[in-house]
């Protein structure tokens, strides 16, 4: 069995994408041409991975999303890929794998300031000592069961507010394009959902590129929900639908469609459409903060799910001093002096060495 890392242009993607099809931690996330999708375009980060091939076929995989700033290469997690880790066929030894994986990732990247394994590498993987190690959790609901017995689970303001909605006269449209969605995203929630944070807006034509290659392959369900008689369209949401589970990708709503409840209204039509078959609906709980968000997915009966996500440090310690002091500077710094401290460290290294 040969272990290397290898940047995208070296991958095979129809080798890497049946490894993740066949794998037992399959996702969407880590299909080679959604990873293509967040990757393109203006600003875009990139990624490679990290694979062992037996006999010409990849039988394990670790997707790797990176930037690079003032030459550092950094891996982060990108927006709209919850969980990444490793993907394996049925009979590779994953503990022993990933420990060559790991050995491959320190050596390739120095830095990493967020990864996500996916949950069901929470009992596949041990994590050496030395790292940030935070547990996050997720939230999914089985539908294996009758809808009514999966309403049952309901809290009891779901199950009101979910009265409230159907006389509302909510009436759904299945869309082909996400980007008016976005745009009703931006207009009513964007600023809530980033908390002040200063945006990075080429995210959103890359999410578009990646909801397009979902829906050419039939993988995605774009809803926008309009009251009868009107025609401009106060909600919407996107739900992937791979293999056995149903993601909540991505959703918006105008002020009137967040009181009257139409996203509660789209998920359980979704529930109910899909309700006994052996499905999940994973509401991709967010990672960090919006306590308030968990617990209304929570109120829907569904499940937590832990999934790990590690960071780590190993640059040299001028480095890491001097990406402090500009995390803190800023700007400021910046304008003031015109240089940058990062470049004054590299500076220094050059100097001392």
């Amino acid at each position: 069995m040969t272990i290397r890392y290898l940047d995208r242009p070296a991958l095979d993607p129809d080798r890497w994408d049946d490894c993740v099809n066949a794998s037992t931690q399959r996702l969407v996330y880590a299909a080679s041409w959604y990873l293509d999708a967040l990757t393109t375009g203006d600003k875009a980060p990139h990624w490679g991975g990290i694979v062992a091939e037996n006999q010409g076929r990849y039988v394990a995989v670790m997707p790797v999303v990176y930037k690079t700033k003032y030459g550092i290469r950094y891996v982060f997690q990108p927006d709209y890929c919850q969980q990444l880790g490793v993907f394996s066929r049925d009979g590779v030894d994953l503990k022993t794998v990933f420990s060559y994986f790991w050995q491959r990732l320190n050596r390739r990247f120095k830095w990493v300031v967020s990864y996500r394994f996916n949950e069901k590498n929470e009992h596949e993987l041990c994590f050496p000592d030395g790292l940030q190690v935070i547990k996050r959790s997720n939230h999914v609901l089985p539908l294996n069961k009758p809808y009514a017995e999966i309403y049952q689970g309901y809290a009891t303001d779901r199950k009101t507010n979910l009265n409230r909605a159907r006389n509302t006269g909510w009436v759904v449209e299945e869309r082909s394009d996400v980007r008016p969605l976005i745009q009703l995203h931006r207009t009513h929630n964007e600023e809530k959902a980033v908390g002040g944070i200063d945006l990075d807006l080429t995210i959103y034509d890359r999410f578009a590129h990646a909801v397009d290659e979902l829906h050419q392959r039939g993988l995605v369900r774009i809803w926008m929900a309009r009251k009868e008689g009107a025609e401009s369209p106060e909600a919407g949401g996107v739900f992937v639908v791979d293999h056995n589970r149903i993601i909540y990708l991505f959703n918006g709503a105008s002020v009137s469609g967040r009181k009257q409840q139409a996203r509660l209204w789209m998920i359980n039509r979704l529930v109910e459409e899909w309700a006994g078959k052996p499905l999940e609906f994973d509401f991709e709980s967010p990672a960090v903060g919006a306590e308030s968000v968990k617990a209304y997915y929570q109120s829907f009966g569904a499940e937590s799910r832990f999934y790990t996500e590690i960071s780590y440090n190993r640059l040299p310690r001028l480095l890491t001093y001097a990406r402090t002091l500009m995390r803190d500077l800023g700007a400021n710094w910046v304008k003031k002096t015109g240089r940058s401290p990062l470049s004054l460290a590299f500076k220094k290294l050059q100097f001392v060495s």
